[in-house]
C-alpha cells in the first residue's frame, strides 16, 4: 500500500466531495485498496485482486487523471467502495411500526395514496420488504408507491431482477418468502406484483431536492449516516427533513438516533423501530428555551475527530432481525458500580489489537467477538471509555437497553463530556417516557460540543477538571429506556 499513501489524501477529499462519505468510516485502507484494485483493471489490466505486478506511483498518479475525467470511472471506483449486506425483514420493528402507522394514516384519509422512500435501496431488499409489508397489511398496490435511491448503479440492477440467494432470507418466519416468492434452482425469484410497486432509481442522497416531488410520509435511510462527515450528516437530514410529509416519519439506524436529536426531529418512541417525526413548533421552542447556546452545525464539528465506534452500517453484515433470533446472554461485566471504578486513561492503548478489532467485528455485525475483544481489552488495560462506548453501542443494537445505559454510564464516569455516549443516552431515556432526563443530557451534550469547538488558550492557566464522580452522581437518577 506505500504507492497510494503518498496520494490517498486526495482520492479521500474527492470521496467525500462526491458522495459525502468519509473515508475513515469505511474501514482501515478500504479506500487504498478500491484504489488499488482499479489501477490494476483500468490501468494495467489485470484483475482486480491480482496482486501479482508492483504498482508504479506513476500509474496511481495516471489513474488519478483518468479518475478526473471519466465519469465511468468514478463510478466504478463507487461501486468497488459499496459492498451491498442486507436481508429481507432486516430489523423487523420497523416493519411492524410502518404498517401501524401507514393504517393510522389511511384511516384518518381515506383517499390518500401513500408514499414510501428508501434510499440508499442497496440490491432491493428493504424497498421490497415495504411494498410486501403493506400488501399484506391488506392496502393496495394503488395505494402506495415506493421510490428506491442508491448510488450504485449494480446493486440497481440487481434490485430490478428480483432474483435473491440464501443470504438475503436470515432468520424466521420466512412465511412471507412463499407468499411473495418462487423457488428457482437457484435461489427465489419476487412475484410481478411486488416488483411493479417499486421505482428504483440510480441517484445520491444529495441529488433529492425540496419540492421536486411530493413529500414521502414515510423515509427508510438506514444505517448510512454513520458512514458521512458530520457536516455532510446535517446536510443529509436536512434533505431527508425537507422532502418529508407533515406527520410523516423517518427511520433510521440505531447507531443514528444521536444524530437525529441534533436537528427538529423527536423520537416517535417505538421500542426497536429508531424512528422519529418531525418536532412540532411547541416542542421545539422547548429545545430552544432549553438551550442557553445556539450551536451550529459548524460548532460540531470538532465532535467528528473521535472516530466512529461502531457503525453497523446497511451495508455491512450483521446480525439476524432481533425479533427473530435468542438474544445471547449478557456479557460478563466488570463487578465494580460506575462510581467505584478507579481513574483510567480514555486513550487506547496500542500494545493491542483488541479494540481496534472489537471495533471491525462489531461494523461487520460480529456482536459476540466484538463483546469478547472489548472486554478482553478491558481486562488487560483497566476501564476504557470507548470499550464502554462501543459494549453500550452493541448492547443497544441487540435491544439489552438496561445493559446499553449501563456502559453509556461508565462511558460517562471516565469522559463526563463524551458527545455520543451523552447523546445515547438521552435518546434512551427519551423513549421510556424520561423526558426531563433526556433533555438534561442532551443540554450536556451541547456544552460539551461548545467547549470543543473554542480553540484552545495557551496562554491561560489550565481549569480545574471536573470530578468524574460529580458528574455520575449528576446521571444516578435516570433510568434506562430502549432508544428508538
Amino acid at each position: 500500500m506505500n504507492a497510494a499513501n503518498a496520494i490517498v489524501p486526495r482520492f479521500e477529499t474527492w470521496l467525500l466531495r462526491e458522495t459525502g462519505i468519509d473515508a475513515s468510516s469505511l474501514g482501515i485502507n478500504a479506500l487504498e485498496r478500491a484504489v488499488l484494485e482499479r489501477v490494476r483493471v483500468a490501468r494495467l489490466g489485470l484483475a482486480a485482486h491480482d496482486t501479482s505486478v508492483a504498482i508504479d506511483p506513476a500509474e496511481i498518479e495516471a489513474y488519478w487523471q483518468q479518475l478526473n475525467v471519466s465519469r465511468d470511472e468514478r463510478q466504478a471506483l463507487i461501486e468497488a467502495l459499496v459492498v451491498p449486506e442486507t436481508w429481507f425483514y432486516r430489523d423487523r420493528e420497523a416493519y411492524v411500526a410502518l404498517a401501524r402507522l401507514a393504517n393510522e394514516r389511511l384511516v384518518r384519509d381515506p383517499m390518500h395514496v401513500l408514499r414510501v422512500l428508501s434510499l440508499p435501496c442497496s440490491t432491493g431488499e428493504e424497498p421490497y420488504t415495504i411494498a410486501m409489508t403493506l400488501l399484506d397489511e391488506g392496502i393496495g398496490e394503488n395505494r402506495f408507491t415506493v421510490d428506491a435511491f442508491d448510488i450504485s448503479a449494480r446493486v440497481i440492477e440487481h434490485a430490478r431482477a428480483g432474483r435473491y440467494g440464501r443470504n438475503s432470507f436470515r432468520g424466521h418466519p420466512l412465511a412471507f418468502r412463499d407468499r411473495h416468492f418462487t423457488a428457482l434452482d437457484d435461489g427465489w425469484q419476487l412475484s410481478e406484483r411486488v416488483r411493479d410497486t417499486v421505482r428504483f432509481s440510480h441517484a445520491n442522497l444529495f441529488d433529492l431536492q425540496a419540492g421536486a416531488q411530493a413529500p414521502y410520509d414515510f423515509i427508510f435511510c438506514r444505517n448510512v449516516l454513520i458512514y458521512f462527515d458530520r457536516e455532510a450528516q446535517d446536510r443529509a437530514i436536512r434533505v431527508l427533513d425537507a422532502n418529508l410529509a407533515s406527520g410523516g416519519t423517518i427511520f433510521v439506524g440505531p447507531a443514528e438516533t444521536g444524530l437525529m436529536m441534533r436537528h427538529a426531529m423527536t423520537s416517535a418512541r417505538i421500542p426497536l423501530a429508531f424512528a422519529f417525526r418531525r418536532s412540532t413548533p411547541e416542542e421545539t421552542n422547548a429545545a430552544r428555551a432549553a438551550k442557553p447556546l445556539a450551536m451550529s452545525a459548524a460548532n460540531l464539528t470538532a465532535q467528528a475527530a473521535r472516530p466512529p465506534a461502531f457503525t453497523a452500517a446497511t451495508r455491512a453484515p450483521a446480525k439476524p432481525p432481533l425479533a427473530s433470533r435468542a438474544l445471547a446472554p449478557p456479557p460478563a461485566r466488570p463487578q465494580q458500580s460506575v462510581r467505584a471504578l478507579p481513574p483510567a486513561s480514555t486513550a487506547p492503548a496500542a500494545a493491542e489489537p483488541w479494540l481496534p478489532a472489537a471495533r471491525r467485528h462489531a461494523d461487520a455485525g460480529e456482536f459476540d467477538e466484538a463483546e469478547r475483544l472489548a472486554h478482553q481489552h478491558a481486562i488487560a488495560h483497566g476501564p476504557n471509555v470507548d470499550a464502554f462506548y462501543l459494549l453500550g453501542l452493541i448492547a443497544d443494537a441487540r435491544g439489552r437497553s438496561a445493559d446499553a445505559a449501563d456502559f453509556y454510564r461508565k462511558a460517562l464516569y471516565l469522559e463526563p463530556t463524551h458527545y455520543e455516549a451523552l447523546t445515547h443516552l438521552a435518546a434512551l431515556l427519551d423513549i421510556g417516557g424520561d423526558r426531563a432526563g433526556a433533555q438534561n443530557l442532551m443540554q450536556r451534550a451541547q456544552r460539551s460540543a461548545a467547549r470543543a469547538a473554542q480553540p484552545a488558550q495557551s496562554t491561560q492557566p489550565a481549569q480545574p477538571v471536573q470530578s468524574p464522580t460529580d458528574d455520575a452522581q449528576r446521571s444516578r437518577g435516570f433510568h434506562a429506556a430502549r432508544r428508538s
